[in-house]
């Protein structure tokens, strides 16, 4: 092995914090400028595309005035289990607090809050204790000379889907009220930032058959990054690499990418064009090795059958029948014409709601409209694209 070889700045698995994290000013100034209008967030975004980097910097990087608690929730299974979830988080948000320091330690006192770890985890004497009513106890108290607790909560869909597959609709449900309520309650110093892994709409629409509970959230679109950002980031995560990429090459490598441009598909091209040099000690790279690249990458079920598993998971057999057939039909045929959407939403007997369908299909970055008004529907990756016709070689559509 070469010493002295550099990697270029790439993650693929864990989430790109720190040094590996690209910062997205632009999406970033703008929660900043809702938050501070007092609205809840609900980022917007497909899949990969860095919803939860961009959550942990706006952790570690808190306006004044604010107190910023980022936790994934995925684990929690119960509408009980929710709520003590975050009034651990917001205990531990007071903790820090300096503006209301005399009045949180007094608070602690009264509740018999004996311990608070440095991971934020907290020891209360009262077996029947009430989280919910608690928390609306702590922000009735809390007034325009405190800090304001953001709490961004990353996975609400999953636990959302998993509360209700576990026949606790009603609990589900309970939780997007509640969440309803705070958004317009006078609880001004208590504000939410949510994102998912999956569409939360049509997790929500499972569980109440409408959406209306999402309807007052502020919608911020993380997406993915243009074309001059896409060549900004490569010259960003291999400034100190040994493998160096011209104009031509950096060129090269975004046509085979396409136009979904996210430092997560463009890690898994460096990192492997990497893997191969880094071996060959071989740092010059040509167009043929970015080919052996991508041909790599997309071998490798592990980074895409998430994608399909998701689909299943979270959508009733129906829907995801219909869905399933239109990606491998786009698969196959390189695109799909709304006309034979319609032809197979008539076949899968989802004519009424067929649209609502491709509309979250193109939320969760699988497919985007080809043109605008054309209505022919095209894969939004080619990674994906190969993904789906190597799993499902064979189609008779």
């Amino acid at each position: 092995m070469n010493k002295n070889w550099i990697s270029p700045n790439t993650i693929i698995g864990p989430v790109a914090t720190g040094v590996y994290y690209y910062p997205r000013t632009e999406i970033i100034d703008d929660i900043w400028v809702e938050l501070s209008k007092g609205n809840y967030i609900l980022i917007a975004a497909p899949r990969r595309v860095g919803k939860t980097s961009i959550m942990r910097d706006l952790e570690q990087n808190p306006q004044a005035g604010y107190i910023v608690k980022f936790e994934s929730i995925q684990a929690v299974k119960s509408e009980k289990e929710f709520y003590e979830t975050l009034y651990r988080l917001i205990i531990s948000c007071l903790d820090k607090s300096v503006k209301a320091k005399k009045r949180i330690l007094r608070f602690f006192k009264k509740n018999k809050i004996s311990e608070i770890d440095i991971s934020g985890k907290i020891k209360i004497e009262d077996n029947d204790f009430n989280y919910l009513e608690e928390i609306n106890t702590i922000f009735r108290q809390l007034d325009d000379n405190s800090e304001t607790i953001v709490l961004l909560l990353d996975e609400l869909p999953e636990i959302l889907h998993n509360i209700n597959k576990a026949g606790k609709t009603e609990e589900a449900k309970a939780i997007l009220k509640q969440l309803r309520t705070w958004r317009q309650s006078e609880f001004k110093k208590l504000q939410f930032v949510l994102a998912g892994s999956i569409g939360i709409h049509y997790v929500v629409k499972t569980i109440e058959g409408r959406t209306a509970d999402l309807n007052d959230l502020q919608k911020i679109n993380c997406e993915p990054l243009d074309k001059t950002q896409a060549l900004q980031y490569i010259d960003w995560a291999t400034k100190k690499a040994s493998v160096k990429y011209s104009e031509n090459l950096k060129a090269y490598l975004i046509e085979k990418i396409q136009h979904y441009y996210t430092p997560y598909f463009i890690n898994l091209m460096l990192d492997e064009i990497d893997k191969k040099a880094r071996k060959e000690n071989a740092p010059d790279i040509t167009n043929p090795d970015i080919d052996d690249a991508f041909n790599k990458v997309v071998k490798n079920n592990e980074h895409f059958a998430d994608w399909k598993n998701r689909l299943s998971e979270y959508l009733p057999k129906i829907d995801f029948d219909f869905v399933h057939e239109i990606l491998i039909h786009i698969a196959h045929k390189n695109f799909i014409t709304i006309q034979t959407i319609y032809d197979k939403a008539s076949k899968h007997g989802k004519t009424s709601d067929y649209m609502d369908l491709i509309g979250d299909l193109e939320q969760d970055g699988y497919i985007v409209e080809e043109k605008e008004g054309n209505k022919k529907y095209v894969f939004i990756s080619p990674f994906l694209k190969t993904f789906y016709l190597r799993n499902n070689p064979i189609y008779n559509g």
